[in-house]
């Protein structure tokens, strides 16, 4: 008959012994493929886990309720085109199974643990809407610390004389930007991203912040509401700043601190920031493996011995919560425990 549904068969999930029960259970089952609360079984196996994924991209929400950043959703293409799509994007979702997904999961390289990690806990998401969809029986991913690594390389915490040695053998357009990841705890994205109406010898506002898709420039809010602040500017790098905003940026309010070359008007590059930073590491004490992240965890690793309190140390990075701010205040711990070991060794040898 023209305009009627395909009928859909929905296998029960027992034998009845009587057939007005299998009878009742067949006609809440059809009410809710009605209502669209029941997903049938052969949209399951008509949509393969790419294909789902794909789509759960497209229209997640994030935290605040609008779409995904254009950042994010990079990185979660990423994720299928690198760890997932090549073994596991083909599958319909019913065949995503545990041991499919345990025996993908140990076949990850050794080499990339943090990335096989965000992998894993991109998929477990994915894969949760999917059994919420009504399109998976159970969750698949229940490898235990699945979603948690170790970083390959561990963090350095620079000294006050290796930031400034660092920052020295940056081109001097930009030597203010080590001055400010480390002393001011800033993000590369947020440095990159301040005007002259954001800084003040005094204070910097932090309202926005720049990434790169596909070589063009993203700028937006901080991910959380905690990360539009105002840090207060250590007195020794005041100077610096002045002396910045004389000589490299331009007079207006809207100009940038940082550009592509001097009088530009263009966001630098993240890469290219990078690349100089890369060089001016080579040229300093600091191991090879150092980035300028670190320099903000170096900066709240510092302020931490000072005796700041978790909830400064929160306010000052931009936390939404006060787990990371925690990691700086048991490094400084670290640090005091290094320290009393020394002094007791000192006494015993003398």
């Amino acid at each position: 008959m023209p305009g009627s549904r395909p009928k859909v068969w929905v296998k029960a999930p027992m034998t009845f012994e009587r057939i007005g029960s299998a009878r009742s259970w067949l006609n809440r089952q059809q009410v809710e493929i009605e209502d669209g609360v029941t997903r049938p079984q052969t949209v399951a196996t008509r949509t393969t886990l790419g294909e789902y994924a794909e789509q759960w991209i497209k229209t997640r929400r994030s935290a605040k309720g609008g779409p995904l950043r254009a950042t994010t959703v990079r990185t979660y293409r990423g994720y299928m085109s690198k760890h997932i799509e090549p073994t596991l994007g083909h599958l319909a979702l019913p065949a995503v199974t545990r041991e499919v997904i345990r025996a993908w999961y140990a076949a990850l390289p050794d080499e990339t643990p943090t990335g096989n990690a965000r992998a894993y806990a991109f998929l477990k998401s994915v894969c949760a809407t999917a059994v919420e969809d009504g399109l998976m029986p159970s969750q698949p991913c229940t490898i235990r610390g699945g979603s948690s690594s170790k970083p390959k390389t561990k963090v350095t915490v620079a000294t006050p004389a290796q930031v400034r040695a660092l920052a020295d053998k940056m081109p001097e357009h930009l030597q203010l930007a080590i001055l400010l990841g480390a002393w001011c705890s800033l993000r590369n994205g947020e440095v990159l991203e301040l005007r002259r109406r954001d800084v003040t010898p005094e204070s910097i506002r932090v309202e926005r912040g720049v990434t790169f898709v596909d070589g063009k420039a993203i700028i937006g809010p901080p991910k959380t509401d905690a990360g539009v602040r105002t840090v207060a500017v250590p007195p020794h790098i005041s100077e610096a700043i002045t002396e910045h905003l004389d000589k490299w940026v331009n007079a207006d309010a809207d100009a940038l601190l940082f550009v592509r070359a001097p009088g530009d008007r263009t966001n630098l590059h993240t890469n290219t920031f990078g690349y100089f930073t890369k060089q001016a590491i080579k040229q300093t004490d600091l191991p090879a493996t150092f980035r300028f992240h670190h320099l903000r965890h170096s900066g709240l690793t510092l302020a931490a011995r000072t005796g700041a309190t978790v909830a400064e140390l929160q306010a000052r990075a931009g936390h939404s919560t006060p787990h990371m701010a925690l990691r700086y205040q048991h490094a400084a711990s670290e640090r005091d425990r290094a320290l009393a070991d020394a002094l007791s060794a000192l006494a015993v040898d003398n």
